[in-house]
């Protein structure tokens, strides 16, 4: 099969899989709802980087070993899930949309926290384990190829976090009213809490 039609076979999966809405598409809109698109940015970049990390891991071979790290990747996991409980706490307690923080620091916190919840999910390396086969031979993969998956990857993920921010900051600029705005923090707050018991019993 010609790779310009077998490609079709991992573009369509995965875009497919990053569309569907899990707990780190909820911290995203919550993250955008509480915080603002701009500010959120970082936190897409987290995302898109920890899946990109695992993407790269499958198509290298390297998932079953990976995988034998359960100890650092649970750890990641409580990490993240405890940064989700903090933040919906403090939602859940605020009068107020935050203002979008713009200090370097916050742009890091972002990162990582995006990185979190998506390195604390192993499952993303056997989803990619089972497609990329669909659309590569995985025996003779060359540099080349390793590179465009990486770039397919990288492109439609974010194309994705990026529809979601746009349909989030859409409903964040529409709040208006104190009473609107403790309404959107205390439905973020259930968004994070939500993802974070998501996470919590995901194994």
């Amino acid at each position: 099969m010609h790779l310009a039609t077998s490609i079709w076979f991992f573009i369509i999966p995965f875009a497919a899989a990053a569309a569907i809405p899990g707990p780190a598409q909820g911290a995203l809109i919550g993250h955008v709802l509480t915080r603002g698109g701009r500010s959120s940015l970082a936190f897409i970049a987290g995302m898109v980087i920890g899946n990109l990390a695992w993407l790269l891991v499958a198509t290298l071979g390297l998932a079953a070993i990976a995988l034998r790290f359960e100890a650092v990747f649970t750890g990641v996991k409580w990490l993240g899930i405890a940064y989700l409980l903090f933040i919906a706490w403090k939602l859940w307690s605020s009068e107020v949309l935050p203002a979008e923080p713009t200090a370097g620091r916050s742009v890091q916190r972002g990162i990582l926290a995006g990185a979190f919840l998506t390195l604390s999910n192993p499952k993303a390396v056997i989803f990619f384990g089972a497609v990329l086969p669909q659309a590569f031979d995985m025996t003779v993969l060359s540099w080349g190829e390793v590179g465009l998956i990486a770039a397919l990857g990288l492109a439609i993920d974010l194309a994705v976090q990026l529809a979601y921010l746009t349909m989030a900051a859409r409903i964040r600029h529409a709040v208006r009213s104190p009473g609107q705005m403790k309404r959107v923090n205390r439905t973020s707050a259930g968004l994070m809490a939500g993802c974070a018991g998501w996470l919590a019993l995901s194994r």
